[in-house]
């Protein structure tokens, strides 16, 4: 069974492939899933292979940024940054409803 942080990614990784057009080639509904674990990528464009990441975060205000962001492969993305190659980051904040226990 998928934790609350899995569920919670694989709707964010959904939102993106199903809702954005690549930004390279401009072309809607070619996104696909990468396999699970696969290192700093969530998605593919099947048409040109651009590729993304998608990091899912549950927010109070989804107007303001958070502060971090974690479960990201920070050492694998600052070595391929440091060999310029860059895989952007889709940030996809979830309204954070309060439970029946925090009210």
């Amino acid at each position: 069974m998928a934790s609350e942080k899995q569920v919670l990614g694989s709707w964010g990784e959904n939102l993106v492939k199903d809702h954005c057009p690549c930004p390279k080639c401009k072309k809607t509904k070619t996104f696909k899933l990468l396999p699970q674990n696969f290192k700093c990528a969530d998605l593919i464009c099947d048409f040109c292979g651009f590729l993304a990441q998608v990091k899912s975060t549950r927010v109070k205000n989804v107007n303001i940024l958070p502060k971090t962001i974690l479960g990201a492969a920070w050492l694998p993305q600052k070595e391929r940054m440091n060999a310029f190659i860059y895989f952007p980051v889709y940030l996809v904040p979830q309204i954070q409803i309060p439970s029946a226990t925090h009210l």
